[in-house]
């Protein structure tokens, strides 16, 4: 798809300047999450076809800017830089918060960091509604049926 995905300095860079670090909240970058995000955004039909060739475009302007790439680059032109690419193609950042924010907001450090308790969120604070075996019956019933 995209040889900006399987670049591991391109994608954490670029993912701690989509989700930065701000104070005791991590930053996305240092979080192991980019091989997540590349393999959502290779899975993903709709938006990964799109958002490639984008990524690619960023990763190719920033080896211009300086041949470390985006890790190399000053935090301001590096910015300056994905936000240009950014509001050329919005579906770039589209695509990737489709896939890091899952992730990332899936750790427990970052829940601790924004005073949330490090746990899935169910079934904790959820009331779980008794089941109807009726209508279960119903639909063993309708699966055991013939077409």
């Amino acid at each position: 798809m995209s040889a900006a995905l399987d670049d591991a300095g391109f994608m954490v860079a670029l993912l701690d300047i989509v989700i930065p670090p701000n104070g005791d909240v991590p930053g996305a970058g240092g979080l192991g999450l980019s091989p997540a995000v590349a393999e959502g955004l290779r899975g993903d039909p709709l938006l990964g076809p799109m958002v490639g060739p984008a990524l690619e475009s960023l990763r190719t302007a920033t080896l211009a800017e300086s041949g470390e790439g985006l890790a190399g680059m000053q935090p301001d032109g590096r910015l300056a830089l994905v936000q240009e690419h950014a509001s050329a193609n919005p579906v770039l950042m589209m695509g990737l918060l489709r896939h890091l924010c899952p992730a990332y907001y899936a750790l427990p450090q970052v829940l601790s960091a924004i005073g949330e308790e490090p746990r899935p969120p169910f079934p904790l604070g959820y009331e779980v509604e008794e089941t109807d075996a009726g209508l279960l019956a119903i639909l063993r019933k309708r699966a055991t049926a013939p077409d």
